[in-house]
């Protein structure tokens, strides 16, 4: 694995069709940067055996790139991280982490489109056929992690911090009622998830341990497993 160390990455923006593999990135800054910026499934740029160790992102973003066999330890973000369309395979995030979103969309324009329905059904595809894992986040200690699109099943995680919400369970509305689930991040994650915005009939509520309000948080991840709406562990 080739090591890249303390260096800076300013306006890369990667058009698609990218192969990055065998590297490691050791205390290094990506600035204004993005990858796989495409419209075009068939040109996605692949991330593999890929490390990032204390690295910093700034005014970056990682579009639909297909990233597998990768570590990310330690992330600083100067801002929110989104992740647009990305695909994961025994990806481990851990470590602190700053501000995460990872969306199954291309991009808001796109929503309710064909281009977008074409992106899930080769995301659906892709998770359908897994028996691994996609997402590692069981040692994350992130101040925001967002995470839509890819099944609970897929995804490794702290069971006191991390909790599965199922559609099913969260018909019952029962949620509204709870003190510290009405009108939070986890409501609304909720409501995405019974409107179908995250293309999965399940997701992962995360109580950020480095947030300001981990503790409501994880009060609110009690209340739900207490509710039984989210699932026990």
């Amino acid at each position: 694995m080739r090591l890249i160390e303390n260096q800076e990455f300013t306006t890369f923006h990667d058009r698609g069709g990218g192969f990055y593999h065998d590297l490691h990135f050791k205390k290094c800054k990506f600035l204004s940067s993005s990858i796989s910026i495409t419209e075009d499934p068939t040109q996605r740029s692949v991330v593999r055996n890929v490390a990032l160790e204390r690295c910093r992102v700034h005014g970056s973003s990682v579009r639909c790139a297909i990233v597998e066999d990768t570590v990310v330890d330690g992330l600083q973000t100067a801002n929110l991280l989104q992740a647009w369309g990305t695909l994961f395979r025994r990806v481990t995030l851990k470590g602190k982490v700053g501000r995460l979103m990872i969306t199954p969309l291309v991009s808001p324009q796109h929503l309710n489109t064909p281009l977008q329905q074409t992106f899930d059904d080769e995301r659906e595809a892709y998770y359908a056929g897994m028996d691994d894992f996609a997402l590692d986040i069981s040692q994350a200690e992130a101040v925001e992690l967002e995470i839509t699109g890819i099944p609970a099943r897929l995804i490794k995680r702290d069971v006191e911090t991390q909790a599965v919400v199922t559609r099913q369970a969260a018909l019952s509305g029962e949620w509204r009622e709870l003190e510290h689930v009405q009108g939070t991040e986890f409501g609304v994650g909720i409501q995405q998830l019974l409107k179908g915005e995250g293309g999965t009939d399940d997701m992962v509520l995360v109580a950020h341990k480095r947030s300001r309000n981990f503790k409501e948080l994880l009060a609110g991840i009690e209340e739900l497993r207490a509710a039984g709406v989210a699932l026990p562990d």
